[in-house]
């Protein structure tokens, strides 16, 4: 039996919610905790140019990896992927959608955890916020879509559930 478009939906709006819950909250949590390390001066503000010029490497690095894990996405959630396609389960094949947008989500999130610690070493918000930025349009090119799962799974046949 294959899923019907409220299952696809269902499960699409939960790996968005999972993907708002690790990118964005993350962000936020890195930013307030910068901010705080800064207000009670755990770290000061140093203007070195190599500081610079690793915030730069830091953000080339960053964009790298958006672009790895839009390429692991379009591989992953796919009809011929190899992760999906021995699935025949409802439950397992959302666990297994779970799993592996989160790892996508994590690594998203690394443009955050870069900016986090060029700001403790001293470096710019700006750049930071850059970073922060960064994260957010991972997020927004991980983040899935009904057809694109619709796409992927659409004529695999699954169990009956119970």
């Amino acid at each position: 039996m294959k899923l019907t478009r409220q299952e696809i939906l269902k499960l699409s709006v939960s790996l968005m919610h999972l993907g708002l819950l690790i990118d964005l909250v993350g962000a936020a949590l890195f930013f307030l905790a910068g901010q705080l390390m800064r207000r009670w001066e755990v770290v000061g503000a140093v203007e070195a140019e190599s500081l610079r010029m690793l915030g730069y490497t830091l953000l080339a690095v960053s964009a790298l990896e958006i672009v790895m894990v839009f390429v692991l996405r379009r591989r992953w959630i796919n009809s011929r992927s190899n992760q999906l396609r021995a699935i025949r389960d409802r439950q397992v094949l959302g666990r297994q959608l779970r799993l592996m947008f989160a790892m996508l989500y994590l690594v998203a999130l690394t443009p955050a955890l870069y900016g986090f610690l060029y700001y403790i070493l001293g470096g710019s918000e700006g750049m930071f916020v850059m970073m922060l930025v960064a994260t957010l349009i991972g997020y927004m090119v991980i983040r899935v879509r009904p057809d694109d799962i619709e796409n992927a799974i659409g004529d695999f046949d699954f169990k009956d559930p119970g």
